[in-house]
Formats: C-alpha cells, sequence, structure tokens
C-alpha cells in the first residue's frame, strides 16, 4: 500500500539571539531528538531562515516534518517545539513566537 506523504512546518521567531547562537539552538535540539526517536518513514528537518527586506532581521527557527501520519508528524514537530522553548527559557529569551503548525 502506497504512503502519501505530508509535510507539517512551523515557524519559530526568536527575537535577540544572534546568528551563530542560532545554529547552536539548532544543533542542541536535534541532538535531543536524535535519529533513534524517528520512524525510517519521517525527516525531521531543523533549519534556520533569516528574512530581510530593509535590513536583516533575527533568524527564525523552521520545523519541518515529513512522513504518512499527521499524529505522528504533530509528535515530532512538539518535541522539536517544546525543546527549543525549553533552550529559549534556559538563556533567558523571552521574546519568541510559535506559529502554529501547517500540515499540507
Amino acid at each position: 500500500m502506497l504512503h502519501t506523504s505530508k509535510i507539517g512546518c512551523r515557524e519559530c521567531h526568536l527575537s535577540g539571539i544572534g546568528y551563530h547562537n542560532i545554529e547552536r539552538v539548532i544543533e542542541m535540539v536535534k541532538s535531543a531528538i536524535g535519529e533513534s526517536h524517528i520512524l525510517y518513514e519521517y525527516s525531521l528537518n531543523i533549519y534556520k531562515s533569516v528574512g530581510g527586506c530593509c535590513g536583516v532581521f533575527s533568524p527564525d527557527i523552521i520545523i519541518e516534518v515529513m512522513g504518512p501520519n499527521e499524529e505522528i508528524i504533530k509528535t515530532l514537530d512538539l518535541k522539536a517545539a517544546s525543546k527549543i522553548l525549553e533552550l529559549c527559557e534556559r538563556s533567558g529569551i523571552v521574546d519568541h513566537i510559535f506559529e502554529p503548525l501547517k500540515i499540507v
């Protein structure tokens, strides 16, 4: 039986964190979740996105989960978002916005 893959995506806007620190947060989230928690049918990508128009804004973190089951996508997304929030609290980053998870 062929499973149709779905993609879940969430943007996390963090203010007051430098470009290099965002890379550190991403690596810590990736290592905390680890490959052992991801089923072979799923992929979890966490990366930074930098926007700009009239200057460069604080980098955002993008959580992207791909796989056939929406509930598992939601679970993996929640693990990643929770870890980012935990790291923000530890680092004193209080200005953050987590967009809702969008699954297509």
